[in-house]
């Protein structure tokens, strides 16, 4: 199991350097705080701290191995798609921190509350930020399966950036290592009911995700997303890329997240004819080191920027960027015990489909 960096004096020392500013929100494992970091001209940052209140032994026990896990991968990762991790401890009193970058902006699951669904363009530009953050996880050595795709864990900035926060299930595929079996009730294929999650099961959890961006409505568990049938203004070819990205068997899912990105430029085009799609994109799936179109990974994204411009007002999320939010129901979106029941039948006939 990973370890954190562990201190042994007081955690009132390691505290000092941090001043906290709000508390951001709780959930059933840990508690937020907006923070100033005194070591980098008061930088805001979120100081996040592992609570475990009326747990049994085993769900402490994984409470921490998820703590630890998402240190040890955050501590591996660079990309202005993915949060930071800046520090990190665990006392002798075996009370767990960590601290990552403040994102300011909202998450994709807010603003559908807010403002209700995107449009077709709209979903493109976030799919392939999304398809690029990805490929960058997917391609790293050893690949991490983020596990957790959601909107609730996808933070959009105000200048139209997604960034990937939570990566406490997130894990690394090594040969032969068998995988903890969490679930996301809505955005989790049918493999990773099984503990059998590969890249392919993240794109499941991007299309089940760009279907709640264009209609506003939550997926069914082990559902294909057929946005159209909701929305009659979704682009056929949109639609028909989301209904692959969901498929229940991984062979009938798209080859990769770069090969989505590729179909989404394609999109792109049909919204705006004056888009060059790149030849790469038109002829190949290979996996080579290209660029994105919209620049070697700039962080600003001009029509969302725009898109949020218009939308906020006065008592939008994004004009009160420290308003403390919960998302209703489970914090963690983990499917309970009785949510796994009801759909268990479902899980029994698509069997057959994993079997060695």
């Amino acid at each position: 199991m990973p370890e954190v960096r562990k201190v042994s004096h007081d955690i009132d020392n390691w505290l000092s350097r941090y001043q906290l500013r709000q508390h951001l929100g709780q959930g059933g494992m840990g508690v937020a705080y907006l923070a100033e970091d005194k070591a980098r001209n008061n930088a805001l940052c979120v100081l996040k701290q592992l609570t475990i209140n009326d747990a049994t032994p085993e769900e402490h026990d994984e409470a921490v191995r998820f703590f630890k896990r998402e240190v040890d991968i955050l501590r591996r990762l660079s990309h202005p798609g993915i949060v930071r991790l800046f520090d990190d401890c665990v006392t002798e009193n075996r009370e767990y921190f960590l601290v990552m970058d403040y994102i300011p902006g909202n998450n994709l699951d807010e603003i559908i509350k807010s403002w209700g669904s995107f449009s077709s363009e709209a979903t493109v530009e976030i799919a392939i930020q999304c398809c690029e953050i990805l490929e960058y996880l997917h391609e790293h050595e050893p690949p991490i399966i983020y596990r957790d795709l959601k909107p609730s864990n996808l933070m959009l900035t105000p200048e139209g950036q997604i960034v990937f926060i939570d990566f406490g299930i997130a894990r690394s595929i090594l040969p032969r290592q068998a995988a903890t079996r969490v679930v996301t009730t809505g955005y989790s294929p049918p493999e990773q009911y099984f503990g059998r999650p590969e890249p392919r099961s993240d794109l499941y959890a991007l299309g089940a995700t760009l279907g709640q961006l264009l209609t506003g409505i939550r997926p069914k568990p082990l559902a294909v997303s057929a946005p159209a049938q909701i929305k009659r203004e979704v682009l056929v070819s949109l639609d028909n890329l989301i209904r692959r990205l969901t498929a229940h068997s991984i062979d009938d899912r798209p080859q990769s997240a770069r090969v989505v990105r590729y179909e989404l430029y394609r999109i792109y085009h049909e919204i705006h004819p004056d888009f060059v799609v790149p030849e790469e994109a038109m002829i190949s799936t290979s996996h080579s080191q290209e660029t994105s179109p919209f620049g070697e990974r700039q962080p600003r994204r001009p029509h969302l920027s725009k898109l949020l411009q218009e939308r906020s007002g006065q008592n939008s999320p994004l004009a009160k960027k420290f308003d403390a939010r919960k998302n209703s129901g489970n914090d963690h979106g983990f499917a309970t015990g009785a949510q796994q029941s009801t759909i268990w039948h479902e899980i029994k006939r698509l069997f057959q489909l994993f079997k060695p």
